[in-house]
């Protein structure tokens, strides 16, 4: 082989394994593929036929820890999801079986979860169209003898008996909030077409918060990858319908009140007519919704006015 045989190898390796930002890629998405903003004064989760659910990626430390965040995963979203999309239906068998055997450790007559009658089995599979999914950030889960005196006894996650955390290289900006870990999305995604039977799903949130300020470039590289993790599932074959920015303004979030700030457009609380100033993302999310695209290396005007184009 040429040494210039070997260094046309090397860099096409070195292709294949870059991210899409690496390699000036511009993704399409698919015809019909809708996005959407949210905000909201307050929040309903659900519909009367799409049922919504708030899930976080849970990650094994390492593959001695893979059952722990197997059982993560199934205590903290799938005992939502498996009754509706599962084949058997009712409950995730591990979340029944760590229960028991909890509840009979505790004194306890009989297990803690009320399971599912089988009238009650069938009256909820399949009781969904489509699967609406909120999701944030990923954590990383281990199990050692620790566990065994961590929680409060009984509680949810003293049922777990698992360990939860962020690793510290997540964390982008300023937000302790919010990680960054787009494969979390991706696994995430994967998990629920190889589990339930790839039900359509419509992402109902996702975003990430920053301190305020226009240049919220933190908030622009996590849509990026975000939006390409959830590229590469689709054409893995998950069946991604529609995708929902969290959050077009800012607003109250929950423990972190107005400190941490999810919004597209920046909200001047100083001002007593609360004025809303496109951020960095504005535009790039615009420019997203226009082209049907993902650029990563898309840089607007933001000395331009933000409109509303014509037929978009």
């Amino acid at each position: 082989m040429t040494r210039l045989s070997i260094l046309l190898l090397t860099f096409c390796i070195a292709v294949a394994r870059s991210k899409p930002s690496e390699r000036h890629e511009v993704r399409k998405f698919p015809e019909g593929f809708l996005f959407g903003t949210a905000t909201a004064s307050y929040q309903v989760e659900g519909a009367w036929n799409i049922d919504g659910y708030s899930a976080q990626w849970y990650e094994p430390e390492s593959e001695e820890h893979e059952q722990a965040a197997n059982d993560a995963n199934d205590f903290m979203w799938a005992q939502y999801v498996h009754p509706i999309f599962s084949e058997t239906g009712g409950y995730p068998q591990v979340m029944k079986e760590r229960i028991a055997s909890k509840s009979t450790q505790q004194g306890y007559p009989r297990s803690r979860l009320i399971d599912f009658t089988p009238e009650e089995i069938e009256f909820v599979k399949r009781s969904a169209d489509a699967f609406g999914l909120n999701h944030y950030t990923t954590r990383m889960v281990y199990r050692n003898e620790s566990v065994d005196t961590m929680f409060d006894s009984p509680s949810f996650f003293d049922d777990i008996g698992a360990v939860q955390y962020p690793l510290p290289e997540w964390q982008i900006g300023e937000s302790q909030k919010v990680y960054t870990v787009p494969w979390g999305f991706y696994k995430l995604l994967t998990a629920i077409r190889e589990k339930y039977g790839n039900p359509p799903i419509y992402i109902t949130e996702n975003g990430f918060a920053t301190s305020p300020g226009l240049e919220d470039n933190h908030r622009v590289y996590y849509y990026r990858e975000y939006l390409s993790a959830m590229l590469d599932a689709m054409e893995e074959g998950s069946d991604v319908r529609a995708y929902t920015a969290w959050s077009l303004l800012d607003n109250f979030e929950w423990k972190f009140g107005y400190t941490e700030r999810f919004g597209l457009y920046e909200v001047d609380y100083n001002s007593p007519d609360r004025t809303r100033t496109p951020r960095k993302s504005a535009y790039v999310y615009k420019e997203i919704l226009r082209t049907r695209s993902l650029d990563h290396h898309y840089e607007p005007d933001m000395s331009a006015p933000l409109t509303i184009d014509e037929f978009h």
